[in-house]
């Protein structure tokens, strides 16, 4: 029963993580469009933007980097799906922008992000798999904030 319980807790919130990507409207509302300016094609023109979004990719490599460590650690279940969480929050910080001014780039970053997110909630979390997407993703990211700088 405890077991069910569990399965169950755990696919919600894998349910809930891999949903909360897919709230991305193709036309923002007008009061969407208020709270998020839209960025100027030409990223150097806007160092004010572009500053949020490199602190924001700094932000993801870290909580990666902290979850590559539990992985090490093969740390508890739990640890690792907060971590997992924590990723997705600092993603979704500054995923409209990114999605926005770099497409390309999103595209490339969330086909190892998502994996990895979608794992760290599984309740049989492959750690290989992880480690394989983590650096992957970290090595995405890298290469974002180059070009970006």
């Amino acid at each position: 029963m405890l077991n069910g319980f569990r399965v169950i807790t755990y696919g919600a919130v894998l349910g809930a993580i891999l949903l909360s990507g897919c709230n991305n409207s193709a036309e923002p509302d007008e009061a969407q469009q208020e709270n998020s300016p839209v960025m100027n094609e030409n990223p150097d023109s806007n160092t004010g933007e572009t500053q949020v979004i490199k602190n924001g990719v700094g932000d993801v490599i870290r909580s990666i980097k902290g979850l590559d460590s539990e992985i090490s650690m093969e740390a508890d279940s739990e640890k690792i799906q907060e971590l997992g969480k924590e990723i997705s929050s600092n993603w979704d910080s500054i995923e409209k922008q990114v999605e926005d001014e770099y497409p390309n780039w999103y595209e490339r970053i969330e086909k190892n992000l998502y994996p990895l997110i979608g794992e760290s909630g599984n309740p049989d979390k492959d750690l290989e798999k992880m480690k394989r997407l983590s650096e992957a993703t970290k090595k995405d990211l890298q290469l974002f904030l180059e070009e970006v700088n």
